[in-house]
């Protein structure tokens, strides 16, 4: 890649928000953003924590009104200039890994840890601003900020909004510049209204640097996309549409304060589009609004100096005496923004020049061959890893689901599939995905249940109303699906059932809608004990995985995961092997190596009455393993086809000790002569477990239907399973709890 002839070709590769580059109008509205954000944040800060009586007091009638010559003289770089910088080094080593075919979030994350680390000094590794940024960073709350939301610790710090700003520009389809905001909020371990605003921020900007006129963001949130931003009386939306009517030219402070103080994401974005409406095409007037209040002056003038930055002719809009007063650190984000341009374009720049100035971290480490340098694998990354890989497997296999061996070579040649089969553009996943994420959902509303009674310690009532949600997606209506919880609600409530895409009917197991119509009717749960079939078909371990993150204790996790599978499977095979998969990826999330795992699984099962069969045919699998990779042929003949739960957990499994990767992992696990979605789901389980997110090939994720949705409820299970959970009055509502 190293050619020196600047632009990759004379022809775009793509096509891009930015376009053209540098020159384009819609570049010099993204850099206005930019500049715009500053500004704010530097103003705000002028006022600090004061109330507006006490700025009133300090600054006059109309407040602070500008910067001043004095801010120049003051170099510290505020926790917002802290995030810009690290964010748009982290979008152009993300695109830069992208167009490279490597996978982008690893190389975001890479980007994020290198700063926070204090490794960035000096480090080829850093780039250009190896010599401009450590030295700024010392002592910073917001690099302490960073490193604990990249180990899942985070701390809420109100300027992580920011990271919005050059998420905006990712793409030219607002939904997908949602999802990416999504993925990036999630790196830093941002949940719940953080990642609604900022969101919500990235797609108003978004819409702002493309058409000029901020007006179409703001419907973009309130009305187009406004099923991503939670409930309509959450409040997110709630402040979104009362900044829309409280705004007028002649707005107070006290009409702001009625939208908060700016402490909360929500607020924080609603004074700052009230603060840009009620002055139209003023910049001066946009910021003094947004920053004199009683509040978190400096996040509401930078959101705001955002938005009217991009509008119109983006830096043309600022008038000279602001950026004349800029901090020097502020210059240096300035200047790295400038390069934004050049690598988001249609043809992005590639030269000797430009990969030391942006080396990309990934493919360092992959040419020096040397794994010391790569990061180690988190509890976070395995557990997003397990339930994305599972995703893949699922949509690999669905795609050959009911097809032998044989006609599987016909159809795709002598090896089988060898990557996602797309159909109407995306790898479409089945019912063993949908029946995952509601399994998710369920124990994510349980815990916030658990939180709110502590004495309320069983998960399984709330997993089987998540499984009356998914049988209502398949067709029949909620006043017949939902039985006993119909009676409470006259709709299905929380966030994961709004998605329509969740509605598509995917082959569903005959014996889950039977069992689950069977609950609606009755309203008694199935237990162990309580049977209601005969049934050990797959239905039960493919959807088993999310049970991993609910205890420490591997016994309750084996408990819960067998009796939320006995919820619709009766026989032992079908819900002891929903408990074995649970344990082990409950221990591989905790580094257990993986045959150390499966040993935990086994102590554990045999303590289960009636576990012979599920045993027999798991140390089979285990034995395969030792002789490698074996033809799909004699697979079938060891472990069998995967349409029951010991069998589909069997082929899984040995596919993941037969192989050293997950690619391979995969593949190996759904060409075979059998239910391969299911064997895929339970692949990509442990294996996504084992090696975690960065192991799942790009190009796979890349079309892979769902992702958002399934990033996005993982993510928030990390956050509710976390030791600081998520205490905003919006997360109730998204998983509600009774």
């Amino acid at each position: 890649m190293g050619s020196t002839g600047g632009k990759t070709g004379s022809k775009p590769v793509r096509h891009t928000v930015l376009g053209d580059g540098a020159a384009s109008g819609r570049a010099q509205r993204f850099l206005g953003s930019i500049v715009g954000a500053m500004i704010g944040d530097a103003l705000g800060r002028k006022v600090g924590s004061l109330g507006w009586p006490d700025i009133r007091e300090r600054f006059g009638a109309s407040g602070v009104t500008s910067l001043g010559p004095d801010a120049d003289s003051n170099d510290h770089m505020s926790d917002g200039l802290v995030m810009l910088a690290l964010s748009l080094d982290g979008a152009i080593r993300f695109d830069r890994a992208l167009v490279r075919g490597l996978d982008p979030m690893v190389e975001l994350r890479a980007t994020y840890t290198l700063w926070s680390s204090g490794a960035g000094e000096g480090a080829g590794q850093a780039g250009w601003l190896g010599k401009h940024l450590p030295q700024r960073l010392v002592g910073s709350s917001a690099v302490d900020a960073v490193a604990a939301g990249l180990s899942g610790e985070p701390t809420g710090l109100p300027e992580f909004q920011y990271v919005a700003i050059p998420a905006s520009v990712s793409s030219l389809v607002s939904r997908e510049v949602i999802a990416h905001a999504g993925r990036v909020c999630r790196v830093l371990g941002m949940s719940g209204e953080s990642v609604l605003a900022a969101q919500a921020l990235s797609v108003i900007l978004q819409q702002t640097v493309v058409t000029r006129n901020y007006i179409r963001g703001f419907s973009q949130v309130m009305e187009v996309d406004a099923d991503e931003f939670g409930p309509e009386d959450g409040d997110l939306l709630r402040l979104m549409r009362a900044a829309d009517s409280l705004s007028r030219p002649d707005i107070t402070p006290e009409q702001i304060e009625t939208l908060g103080d700016g402490f909360t994401p929500a607020s924080a974005l609603a004074i700052a589009a009230c603060a840009v409406q009620s002055a139209g095409t003023n910049f001066d007037e946009a910021m003094r609004i947004a920053v004199n209040h009683s509040g978190n002056s400096a996040v509401t003038g930078a959101l705001a100096g955002a938005i009217g930055g991009a509008s119109f002719e983006g830096l043309e809009v600022i008038p000279p005496h602001w950026a004349e007063n800029l901090s020097t650190s502020a210059k240096l984000v300035f200047r790295l923004a400038q390069d934004v341009p050049e690598q988001l374009s249609d043809s992005p720049r590639d030269d000797d020049e430009w990969n030391r100035r942006y080396p990309v971290m990934t493919e360092i480490s992959s040419d020096a061959a040397a794994p010391s340098t790569a990061s180690p694998i988190s509890a976070q990354e395995r557990f997003l890893g397990s339930m994305l890989a599972g995703a893949v497997g699922d949509a690999l296999g669905f795609a050959v689901e009911f097809n032998d061996i044989d006609m599987i070579r016909r159809h795709h040649g002598a090896d089988g599939v060898t990557g996602p089969v797309l159909r109407d553009g995306v790898a479409q996943v089945s019912d063993d995905t949908q029946m995952m994420l509601f399994t998710l959902e369920g124990l994510i509303r349980a815990h916030v249940a658990r939180r709110m009674q502590p004495r309320d310690n069983d998960p399984v009532p709330e997993v089987q109303h998540a499984y009356q949600r998914w049988y209502h997606t398949q067709g029949p209506e909620w006043r017949t699906s939902g039985g006993p919880y119909a009676q409470h609600l006259q709709r299905p409530d929380g966030w994961l059932i709004t998605h329509r895409e969740l509605f598509a009917s995917r082959a569903p197991g005959s014996t889950c809608m039977t069992a689950l119509a069977n609950f609606a009717q009755t309203g008694v749960f199935a237990t162990p004990q309580h049977r209601i079939n005969n049934s050990k078909g797959c239905g039960g371990v493919m959807r088993a995985a999310p049970v991993a993150a609910w205890s420490n204790d591997p016994s309750e996790v084996f408990l819960v995961a067998v009796r939320t599978a006995a919820l619709t499977h009766s026989h032992p095979s079908g819900f002891l092997s929903a408990g074995v998969l649970a344990v082990i990826v409950h221990q591989l999330l905790r580094e257990v190596p993986l045959r150390d795992a499966v040993r935990m699984a086994r102590d554990l099962l045999v303590r289960w009455p009636e576990h012979e069969e599920q045993l027999q045919v798991l140390d089979r699998a285990v034995a395969l393993a030792e002789r490698g990779r074996v033809t799909p042929e004699e697979l079938k003949a060891e472990l069998g086809e995967g349409w029951v739960g010991e069998e589909a957990l069997a082929i899984g499994l040995y596919a993941v000790l037969a192989t050293d990767n997950l690619r391979d992992a995969l593949l190996l696990s759904v060409n075979h002569s059998g239910d391969s979605d299911s064997t895929g789901i339970v692949c990509g389980n442990i294996g996504g477990a084992l090696y975690g997110t960065r192991a799942i090939p790009a190009d796979w994720l890349k079309t892979l239907e769902l992702r958002q949705i399934i990033e996005t409820i993982t993510n928030d299970a990390l956050a509710e399973f976390s030791p600081g959970p998520p205490t905003d009055p919006s997360w109730p509502q998204r998983y509600p709890a009774w």
